[in-house]
């Protein structure tokens, strides 16, 4: 009978196996074999290879493989020395990737170096391999580059808070960073930041008043969260331009080209802010007027700080323009921490509620929280005007921040704009909280045709106002008493803010264009003073 060709396979199978376990083969298990590493560079030296000019940068990527012949290989272990000689004794660090980018060390003070690197394979049993991977890398140390942020700028002219940003990099690798090295107006002698610090704040002490030309210490705050560091850089001049120089510097204490910035500085004298926002050729006039009311007001001889924010100017009633180069490129922190600086601020504009962009007080708004949190107050005088974009009545900061509930709305058959004619009443509203002396009745003493009157009539507004304007049709052919809303001067429930809407004198040649009932030309002047007594503006 013939078998299977299967059955044949088996049965020899079987009888190999009675043979074997017959024949008892014994012997010694081979001892377990080191394995072997290759580095991709197969050089024992590169010094040979390059001059001295081609030196490696200090960070260099180096790959490397391993195999071992009775297993596998789990993992590698590397060092390096910086600087030929011995390489024992130094610690094997482990790893299990095949390649890795090393900042290989360069000695402080030295500009090259020859590294000796060396990678070795550990296999499943432990075992390393006794001949290391080796070779030579020249390298070299770049110097770091630092350049400053253009939208990080302080303006032309900063009171005693400064904001600034820079970029610094390494071609070795940023981790090659040691410091960044600031000075004011001294291009030899520098103070040392964190090297991962790209932005920071000098804030200086307040002042006394005619200080210029003196010499004081700016207070170092790291980053846009305004991290205080306890590092002071000396030497920044009171009232005069000064130059920030900058550098940095790696680990091997080379420095990158210094960069230098200069802007004017004047010093923080008091706890009363001017802000002089009316931006036209004639804002002298208007800030003379109420820098002089403001000193009526004020007690003898108190100081008042002058921001000057006009630049550039406007031609007209209304236009795009762009907000003003005095002020910082970002609010926080630098503005944030400016208005904190002070207790009163009275705040002079041209425009705030008819754009966003271009106006300086919707920029400036988001950031005055916390000068309110502080127990700050501030007086506004801005005409108020219908933004030229709609979407922007609920969006604009600064028609949030003033004390009024909404802007007036027009019927189709109207012009979008009102008169203040001469002999208008200007009528007292609610009596103000805090103030025995009543209001006094106002009248127009010209024609006003550049702002609006508004809504105020919720429990967080207080009406102290109201004027008589006329209407226009949109024919233009017939006009008559606006029977809307007519508020034109109030303040929040709170008496944080306190908003005043017509301008009170001819900003071409200063004749008072508000005067009392009576014609007397100091009366208007007399309300606005009564509202700074009621927002606690100090007597």
């Amino acid at each position: 009978m013939l078998l299977k060709p299967n059955l044949i396979i088996l049965l020899v199978l079987l009888v190999l196996l009675a043979v074997a376990c017959d024949s008892g083969i014994s012997g010694e298990a081979f001892d377990n074999r080191p394995p072997d590493t290759q580095l991709s560079v197969r050089d024992d030296s590169l010094l040979d290879n390059l001059s001295e000019d081609d030196r490696l940068v200090s960070t260099v990527r180096i790959t490397w493989t391993g195999d071992d012949p009775d297993g596998f290989v789990k993992g590698y272990e590397v060092r390096f020395l910086d600087q030929m000689g011995d390489i024992e004794g130094v610690a094997w660090s482990f790893t299990e990737t095949t390649d890795s980018l090393f900042l290989l060390p360069i000695r402080q003070g030295d500009r090259i170096s020859d590294v000796v690197f060396e990678v070795r394979a550990v296999d499943d049993d432990g075992l390393a391999d006794p001949t290391p991977a080796r070779t030579i890398y020249p390298i070299q140390n770049s110097p770091p580059d630092i350049r400053l942020s253009p939208f990080d700028l302080p303006p032309d002219t900063t009171f005693n808070v400064m904001s600034i940003g820079w970029v610094a990099e390494d071609p070795d690798g940023n981790a090659n960073l040691e410091r960044i090295d600031v000075s004011f107006n001294d291009s030899l002698n520098f103070v040392a930041l964190p090297p991962e610090i790209s932005f920071a704040t000098f804030v200086l002490p307040q002042t006394n008043p005619g200080a210029s030309g003196e010499i004081v210490d700016a207070e170092v705050f790291l980053g846009r969260g305004f991290e205080q560091t306890g590092i002071s850089v000396p030497g920044v001049r009171i009232g005069e331009m000064n130059t920030l120089y900058v550098r940095a510097a790696d680990q091997t204490d080379t420095t990158s080209v210094r960069i230098e910035y200069s802007w004017f500085v004047k010093g923080k004298t008091s706890n009363v802010l001017y802000v002089n926002d009316f931006r036209r050729a004639t804002h002298p006039v208007v800030s003379t007027f109420h820098l002089n009311l403001l000193n009526e007001y004020l007690p003898a001889g108190t100081p008042i700080d002058i921001w000057d924010i006009t630049t550039p100017y406007t031609t007209g009633s209304s236009g795009n323009f762009p907000r003003s180069g005095l002020l910082p490129p970002t609010a926080q922190p630098a503005l944030d921490r400016f208005f904190r600086g002070y207790d009163y601020i009275y705040w002079v504009a041209s425009a705030t509620t008819d754009q966003i962009v271009g106006n300086n007080l919707p920029f400036a708004a988001p950031v005055l929280e916390p000068f309110f949190e502080n127990g700050g107050k501030m007086m506004v005088h801005s005409p108020i005007q219908l933004p030229v974009d709609p979407d922007e009545i609920a969006t604009n900061a600064a028609t949030l921040l003033l004390p009024l509930n909404s802007l007036t709305q027009f019927p189709d058959s109207l012009r979008q704009t009102l008169r203040l004619l001469g002999n208008a009443p200007v009528s007292a509203r609610d009596p103000l909280p805090g103030v025995a002396t009543a209001l006094p009745a106002l009248k127009m003493n010209g024609f006003v045709i550049n702002t609006l009157p508004y809504v105020a009539t919720s429990s967080a507004t207080i009406p102290l106002y109201d004027a008589q304007f006329q209407y226009v049709t949109r024919v233009g052919n017939r006009r008559g008493i606006w029977s809307g809303s007519s508020t034109i001067a109030s303040m929040s429930d709170d008496r944080r803010v306190g908003l005043f809407t017509i301008p009170l004198i001819n900003e071409a040649n200063g004749t008072p264009l508000v005067i009392g009932e009576d014609g007397n030309p100091q009366t208007a002047r007399d309300a606005v003073k009564l509202m700074l007594e009621s927002l606690g503006f100090p007597k």
